[in-house]
């Protein structure tokens, strides 16, 4: 039999995990493309650099958007998987300089 306690803590601990991971890779795809970003800004490619800024940003807030609907726990995981892959990005910047 199932405690109903327990259910609970279950759907919360799934949503968060999942936030967390959906966070992670939309970071993971967020902080490499700012390469890219900074590449076009470099080059000269301005009209480029800012579509593409302006599409990582929308995609990053549709997301937030879609990860609040779901509930506090899925956004919360979220913002942990994509401030977790800004770490990764921000270590791996490091060791190559």
């Amino acid at each position: 039999m199932i405690d109903a306690t327990t259910f609970h803590f279950t759907d919360t601990f799934a949503l968060a995990a999942t936030g967390m991971a959906v966070g992670l890779l939309s970071g993971a795809l967020h902080f490499a493309t700012l390469r890219w970003n900074v590449a076009y800004f470099a080059r000269g490619r301005v009209l480029r650099a800012f579509a593409l800024q302006l599409a990582r940003l929308a995609l990053t807030a549709a997301l937030f958007v879609l990860l609040a609907k779901a509930g506090a726990f899925a956004l919360l995981g979220g913002i942990g998987g994509f401030l977790w892959a800004r770490g990764v990005a921000l270590g791996m910047r490091r060791a190559t300089s």
